[in-house]
């Protein structure tokens, strides 16, 4: 048995997909001209009150966000480069392949293009300096890198050495699937600059420590070489942070010179600048959608991040002890109106979620969940009914069993006018069912440190859940399996643990697709959470926004990436 990622098919998918967008949307990354000297300034507008802060790809928790990510990847390139697909692009990639024979021992090829900007090759001791660097890191510590334990990366790794300087080996302490391995483990791996940067030669730790001492540090990374399309050059706090085109760079240079990340302290200030056109690229929140069609110049550029949305019931409140009765949870489920939720809330710019897994792309969603043949839809008689076969009956109009009633308080991030719109509406339909919850807005980093006591909350909403990044291969052992890091609400489930496992392992890439498809549709009936519909969410990083461009923008369309990672290499402006 044998896997083989390589970079034939993907340059072939990519190939195809570029001529049919151009041919669709008559703008991108194929129409544009080559510019020897490229000119030009684009103005990238960043979600409210947030900063670029740090620029070392092995970034420590506090700072691990996608827009320190935006910063640092486009001047360090990933090892593997996840596509719209959810799939390795090869063609973007430092590596050229992956192969492996058992699951234990994977062998990735270099592509020998990749240069630094000091003219030195890109090479696998680059990508092994930057393992030893996460390796360095232990459980006591793991907070020094926010992908630590992630995909096996570091504590299922036996070794990774060099077999030349574009060939090497990394051995795992099992066979684990390749799906799991590339797209969650390998792909965080991002060569670094080993020539300029290993500081202590055989100390990692406290090369390390002196790297993360310099993560901010702008003169540092002035001086860096890099491999990337773009340069940090200047930094402004609360104003902007600017990057300009790396010359030497070997994949496809940027058609403008100069790429802007504007600050903003609040949305409402961000959209007075798209009214003023001073952004080529920016985001309209929901809130304000009615406003965007009397904006001039700019187009709407929709995406879906790759995602889960979802409220979180508490398994481990004793006041709340009904919610662990999978029928409570199938009548919530059903007291959730997806369809209204995306029409009238979200003006159809969002799609419905039953599982796990992201249902935009459907690349992994399961047969069963694709077909549109959901466990619970909404219904909210029927789940009422069902409630009183299962021998709850209404008193003064609140379910009741014995000395139990459904009566729930539900936590949610104040602050934005949808959050509160899929509260109130959700709420409203339960009542219908003979379930009571009373709504308790509350500050989103309120309700973000309250993910941490379930024992204090019967049901919880942030107004947003999960994206699956760096985990992109969704199989949510964080998530939903028993101890997880990332299991807030307590949710323990033999079964699904078995399934979680079963994800892992090494077989066939048929049996390992049916793994999943399991493991999600066994969540999609057992509820660990109630799903909502996940928005389409901003380009920029802003929640509860859309991306919009100005009409002189091009290859915006052709390069959305449901992960979040940007592609401004490829976007061009118009003279």
């Amino acid at each position: 048995m044998s896997f083989s990622y390589t970079s034939g098919m993907s340059r072939f998918s990519r190939k195809f997909r570029q001529c049919a967008l151009v041919s669709a949307l008559g703008a991108g990354l194929a129409a544009a001209p080559a510019l020897a000297a490229p000119s030009g300034t684009l103005v990238y507008a960043l979600p409210p009150a947030t900063n670029i802060t740090y620029l070392n790809p092995v970034t420590p928790t506090n700072y691990y966000d996608v827009v320190n990510a935006w910063a640092y990847e486009s001047m360090y390139k990933p090892l593997f480069w996840v596509d719209h697909r959810i799939q390795v692009d090869y063609a973007r990639s430092i590596a050229s392949s992956i192969t492996t024979k058992d699951g234990i021992h994977y062998f990735i090829t270099l592509n020998p293009k990749w240069h630094w900007s000091d003219g030195k090759p890109v090479t696998t001791a680059d990508v092994i300096f930057d393992y030893q660097l996460i390796k360095s890191i232990s459980l006591k510590n793991s907070s020094n890198y926010g992908g630590w334990g992630i995909g096996g990366i570091p504590n299922d790794v036996v070794s990774v050495k060099a077999l030349g300087p574009y060939r090497m080996e990394i051995t795992l302490n099992q066979a684990y699937s390749p799906n799991w391995f590339i797209l969650n483990g390998a792909a965080q791996l991002i060569p670094l600059p080993k020539q300029a940067w290993d500081k202590y030669p055989g100390h990692p730790a406290k090369t390390l420590a002196y790297l993360q001492k310099r993560g901010d540090s702008l003169a540092f990374f002035r001086a860096s070489p890099i491999d990337g399309p773009f340069r940090m050059t200047q930094s402004q706090h609360n104003v902007q942070f600017v990057m300009t085109a790396n010359a030497e760079y070997d994949g496809h240079m940027p058609q403008y010179h100069k790429l802007v990340f504007r600050y903003f302290t609040s949305s409402d200030s961000e959209f007075n600048a798209l009214r003023t056109g001073q952004l080529q690229i920016g985001y309209v929140p929901f809130h304000l959608y009615a406003e965007y069609h009397k904006l001039s110049g700019y187009r709407l550029a929709p995406s879906t991040s790759w995602g889960i949305t979802y409220i979180y019931p508490s398994f481990l409140n004793p006041s709340a002890k009904a919610l662990k009765d999978l029928v409570v949870r199938q009548a919530l489920q059903m007291a959730v109106d997806q369809s209204a939720m995306v029409k009238v809330i979200y003006h159809g710019q969002a799609v419905a979620q039953y599982g796990p897994v992201p249902s935009q792309p459907s690349t992994y969603l399961s047969p069963s969940l694709k077909s549109g043949k959901v466990p619970y839809p909404y219904d909210p008689a029927k789940a009422k009914a069902m409630l009183e076969q299962a021998g709850w009956h209404p008193v003064h109009g609140v379910m009741t069993k014995g000395s139990e009633r459904l009566a729930f308080s539900m936590k949610y991030a104040s602050g934005s006018a949808s959050t509160q719109q899929v509260a109130e509406l959700f709420a409203s339909a339960a009542a219908r069912e003979g379930i009571k919850i009373t709504l308790a807005p509350q500050p989103f980093d309120t309700i973000i440190g309250e993910l941490a006591s379930p024992k204090t909350w019967d049901l919880l909403y942030y107004g947003n859940g999960w994206v699956y990044y760096p985990d992109v291969y969704p199989t949510g052992y964080g998530l939903f399996g028993t101890g997880g890091g990332s299991d807030s609400s307590g949710y323990s489930n033999p079964t699904a643990d078995r399934l979680i496992a079963a994800t892992h392992a090494f077989t066939s890439a048929k049996k390992s697709l049916q793994s999943l498809y399991a493991y999600q549709d066994f969540l999609a009936k057992d509820l660990p959470v109630i799903s909502l519909p996940e928005a389409a969410g901003s380009y920029t990083g802003a929640v509860g926004a859309l991306t919009v461009y100005a009409s002189g923008v091009g290859g915006i369309l052709n390069h959305l990436n449901p992960v979040g990672l940007l592609s401004p290499q490829y976007w061009t402006l118009s003279k």
